[in-house]
């Protein structure tokens, strides 16, 4: 029998997948300053099929919906069957009794937020604790010659120097003391022009449990002011072009890698200009995108603007665009490498 913490470890990674993120030990609480219910969030541990000693690797997405109800997508890839289906529940305090079917079977069950979440039913057990995932590359300093669009210092409200509004006027977000900007007052852009450039940007998206859809911490980041890498609280959900990730109306992600709302994201992206004579795409733009480390895009072609970005005749170079779509979502540590 392997040791306690040991195991939760152990299923956590083959869950997740090695070197793409790292989960704190069993009941860990989330860090300081990422607020949330104390119940949402992401469980991992193990699913132990009826009659079998051995369990396979299983997680929970914990999803807040509003007026204390949560919605856990349960999945153990490796299952013989594979499981994947959804648990609900209303919260009485951090307490969530939980039920949900996976084709007929039922499965009943009971979520002690930030802790474990466990459930059962003629199919098997299902044994899980609560975990903090983080991208490998948050907080990752920028390489001698790279651009920085905003410096990160914790504890230190960063300089907004490298940025406008869309009318040219000083940047209109907001600076905080712990090192990020948050959205307000609308759209803003780079002063300095980019073509083919290496990108890294960290965001956050608020929790918004009411919310749904585009309405959930909503925002873009937009290479040359025209492609956009959708930003928005997908987590939880499968990938779409209008979801997390997504380059809206051109590709899905390729795979799932959203964290809960309230940590830390990021986007490393790598891309080649598109080539513009007159005014038209000669040859498109070309963009991969690694989400919180994880591969989402690989050269991908983007023969058009994005829905929301800037219109009127194409041009390379161009600034960077972030967007304001109404949310709270708050960015820091952004730079480029010029390719």
């Amino acid at each position: 029998m392997q040791h306690k913490t040991l195991g939760w470890a152990i299923a956590a990674l083959m869950t997740c997948g090695l070197g793409a993120c790292l989960y704190a030990a069993e009941g860990t609480p989330p860090p300081a300053g990422e607020p949330d219910d104390g119940i949402m969030g992401e469980y991992a541990g193990t699913y132990t099929p009826a009659g079998q000693n051995a369990g396979v690797a299983a997680e929970a997405k914990v999803i807040g919906e509003g007026g204390g109800t949560f919605r856990a997508v349960i999945s153990a890839e490796d299952g013989k069957p594979a499981l994947k289906f959804n648990m609900t529940g209303k919260a009485e305090g951090k307490t969530v009794a939980l039920v949900g079917k996976a084709g007929d079977v039922e499965w009943k069950g009971v979520l002690e937020g930030g802790k474990t979440l466990t459930a059962e039913s003629k199919e098997g057990k299902i044994k899980l604790a609560f975990t903090v995932r983080r991208s490998p590359t948050e907080g990752q300093k920028p390489p001698a010659g790279a651009v920085v669009l905003l410096p990160f210092e914790e504890g230190q409200a960063p300089s907004t120097d490298a940025w406008a509004g869309m009318d040219g006027k000083p940047c209109p977000w907001i600076r905080l003391e712990s090192g990020a900007m948050q959205v307000r007052g609308g759209n803003i852009q780079t002063k300095k022009s980019f073509g083919n450039v290496k990108l890294h940007v960290e965001f956050r998206v608020p929790y918004m449990p009411a919310a749904r859809g585009q309405g959930r911490g909503n925002s873009g980041v937009y290479l040359q002011s025209r492609y956009e890498v959708q930003v928005l609280d997908s987590f939880g959900l499968e990938p779409k072009d209008n979801e997390c990730g997504g380059i809206y109306r051109v590709g899905a992600p390729k795979a799932v890698a959203s964290l809960p709302p309230g940590r830390w994201q990021t986007y490393d992206a790598t891309f080649t200009a598109p080539e513009v004579a007159d005014g038209k795409i000669t040859k498109p733009a070309v963009i991969t995108v690694m989400h919180n480390g994880i591969k989402i895009h690989e050269n991908v072609k983007i023969d058009h603007v994005t829905t929301a970005g800037v219109g009127g005749p194409i041009v390379a170079p161009a600034p960077l665009m972030l967007q304001d779509h109404g949310n709270p979502v708050q960015f820091r540590n952004v730079w480029i490498v010029e390719q």
